[in-house]
């Protein structure tokens, strides 16, 4: 049996070199072209487009062979390499019913396996028995859509064989066969098509959505940076603050160690000059002048009330103690703001 796809022409042709596809390839919005001619067409533009529907693809799809059509491809360049060419031209067919001047068929028949002008072709609109016959659009090589073995119309698509079949193949070599009416093998391609077209749709989903979810990586981790770099700044703020603040401290406690031990030595001093005078004078037997120079020595001098001085050098610590408790807490504010904004986001 000897059999085409020659329904199928249109549907394996590229549209950019106008011959049968090699190597075809889907674009996402469902057209087909051979993939050289495609990427060439890319290659020699800055944007991507579709040269058939003109959509522009942001992202540069990447081109994977559509290997059903491509079989349907290899069926069709084996079963007819030699017809080919000339049906790709896409002749222009005429009635074979006109004697005089013939006019363009507008219907090939299966059955009669000839080609009709309008007027010829009203016969099988209208006759009972002519309505039965297969037009199809017209087409010089009727004897491709003819089952050789059987003389009738190629009107099925044998799925397991990769190629066209009649009625009466399906009774013998193409028995229990998966079989469909060549028409559908047109959905079959759209179907494919389609299923490209969402998985590139998927692809393209996908791209976006990492590209979303790194852009917000970035800024939540830039916003953490920003954060953490701020609690840092304020930890190295507060502990200068202490510091400078214990130095303080550190500087006047030492300032009131050494006034105060000057002021006991000058006291030492005195007291001690005063006990040379007294010693002097325990020696005379005046004893009313002696008095009188005690009560002198006693009254003039308002010594410190020292027992006061550890008193302010705990309220000094006590200061520091205070200083440092609020530097804390300061801090542990932050700290829990943090983690509230930590939280949040997540």
């Amino acid at each position: 049996m000897s059999s085409s796809s020659g329904p199928l022409t249109e549907e394996l042709q590229c549209s950019i070199c106008l011959d049968v596809f090699t190597d075809p390839v889907t674009t996402p919005c469902g057209h087909n072209f051979c993939k050289t001619c495609l990427n060439k067409c890319w290659d020699n533009s800055q944007t991507c487009n579709c040269p058939y529907c003109n959509e522009t693809f942001n992202i540069r799809p990447d081109l994977k062979i559509n290997t059903t059509l491509r079989e349907l491809v290899d069926h069709y360049k084996k079963k007819s390499p030699e017809k080919t060419p000339e049906v790709l031209k896409k002749p222009e067919v005429l009635c074979d019913v006109c004697e005089e001047r013939k006019l363009k068929a507008l219907k090939s028949c299966l059955g009669c396996q000839s080609s009709y002008c309008e007027t010829h072709l009203e016969p099988h609109l209208k006759v009972a028995g002519l309505k039965k016959h297969k037009l199809i659009n017209p087409v010089r090589n009727l004897e491709d859509y003819i089952c050789q073995k059987h003389e009738r119309p190629l009107e099925l698509f044998c799925r397991d064989d990769q190629t066209c079949v009649c009625l009466s193949c399906t009774d013998g070599d193409h028995k229990n066969h998966n079989t469909v009416p060549i028409e559908e093998t047109q959905l079959i391609i759209q179907d494919t098509q389609q299923m490209i077209q969402d998985r590139f749709k998927k692809i393209q989903d996908i791209k976006h959505s990492a590209e979303v979810r790194k852009r917000n990586t970035e800024e939540e981790k830039a916003a953490r940076v920003e954060l953490f770099t701020d609690l840092i700044r304020s930890i190295e703020r507060c502990q200068t603050e202490l510091l400078e603040m214990m130095e303080e401290q550190q500087k006047a406690a030492e300032k009131q160690e050494e006034e105060l031990i000057e002021e006991l030595e000058q006291e030492i001093t005195e007291l001690k000059m005063r006990n040379t005078e007294l010693e002097q004078l325990s020696h005379t037997e005046d004893h009313l002048h002696l008095l009188q120079i005690y009560s002198s020595l006693c009254s003039s001098r308002n010594t410190r009330n020292w027992s006061e001085i550890s008193v302010k050098t705990d309220e000094s610590l006590e200061t520091l103690r205070r200083a440092l408790t609020q530097l804390q807490d300061t801090l542990q504010e932050k700290f829990t703001l943090t983690g509230m904004i930590i939280y949040t986001q997540h």
